[in-house]
């Protein structure tokens, strides 16, 4: 079989195929050997074996995450379900929260796991936002958190000035209060009425 390769040089080939485990890519058996070549290569380079890829899987578009959790080489997001290997040779940038700025190459991926190719600085978590792109240069954003974090914190310093000015400060939208501090705030009230009484 005659194909033409990623160089522009005519060459034989045994057979190509849509590799299943690769999405995005063909596989090229020669002789001794194989390659692969991306979709967008193989049909540039071959418009006329075009009807080769058509049960090819596509690659994966850009996406934009919440890290569900993380580990020293991998991150794992549950709320997706990923075919395999679809994120092979993408970026992952760690654009929001905790470990923010980070890049790493992801070397395989399972239905919700990406598996990196060095350890994270910084292992992200659930506040961290995560994208995965083919196109992540030069990054340099830092100091991004995720909008719910942001919120959180400004919540806090209105509900301080309020009570600063002496003002009942307004419900909270954001902070969530846990049960020990509700605890707390039901006995203070107590104290407080059982003094009122007292008095």
């Amino acid at each position: 079989m005659k194909i033409t390769d990623i160089n522009n040089q005519p060459r034989t080939c045994e057979k190509a195929y849509p590799d299943t485990k690769f999405p995005g890519y063909m596989r090229i058996q020669f002789k001794n050997h194989h390659e692969w070549y991306t979709l967008n290569e193989f049909i540039k380079f071959n418009p006329k074996l075009k009807h080769l890829t058509k049960s090819a899987v596509m690659p994966a578009k850009d996406i934009a995450g919440i890290v569900s959790s993380s580990g020293k080489d991998f991150l794992k997001d549950t709320k997706y379900h990923w075919s395999d290997n679809i994120y092979l040779g993408f970026f992952v940038w760690i654009s929001r929260g905790k470990g923010e700025g980070q890049k790493r190459t992801v070397m395989k991926n399972n239905y919700n796991t990406i598996f990196i190719d060095k350890p994270w600085k910084t292992k992200p978590n659930a506040t961290s936002q995560y994208v995965l792109s083919r196109n992540i240069h030069k990054v340099k954003a830092m100091g991004n958190t995720l909008p719910e974090e942001e919120m959180k914190k400004y919540e806090k310093m209105a509900q301080k000035i309020n009570i600063k000015k002496g003002l009942k400060p307004a419900p909270k939208q954001y902070i969530k209060t846990t049960r020990k501090k509700k605890a707390r705030k039901k006995a203070r009230k107590k104290t407080t009425r059982s003094k009122q009484k007292k008095s």
